[in-house]
């Protein structure tokens, strides 16, 4: 009887593990969204104002926006927008 309640103390554990990593969404990040997407007016660089209509999943769009415009110029260009390596989520 004590293997058994063993076995059932480990089969619940691996199943509230399971449960937990789908509800987090595993550990993969969210796709990165098609620059072409974001840049709705076409003119081959992201606005503030269209990177705030895209919805950041994560923080303050200013903030994010900052973070990605590497040069400083107030709009994003394809290659920034690739280039940039979003921060590590803490766990």
């Amino acid at each position: 009887m004590k293997h058994f309640s063993t076995f059932a103390i480990a089969a619940l554990l691996s199943v509230a593990f399971s449960a937990n990593v789908a509800a987090r969404g595993g550990d993969t990040p969210p796709p990165k969204p098609d620059f072409s997407s974001i840049d709705t007016d076409g003119d081959g660089v992201i606005s503030l104002a269209e990177f705030s209509e895209s919805a950041p999943p994560h923080g303050d769009a200013q903030t994010i926006f900052n973070e990605i415009d590497a040069d400083g110029n107030g709009e994003i260009s394809e290659q920034e927008l690739t280039e940039h390596k979003p921060p590590r989520r803490a766990r």
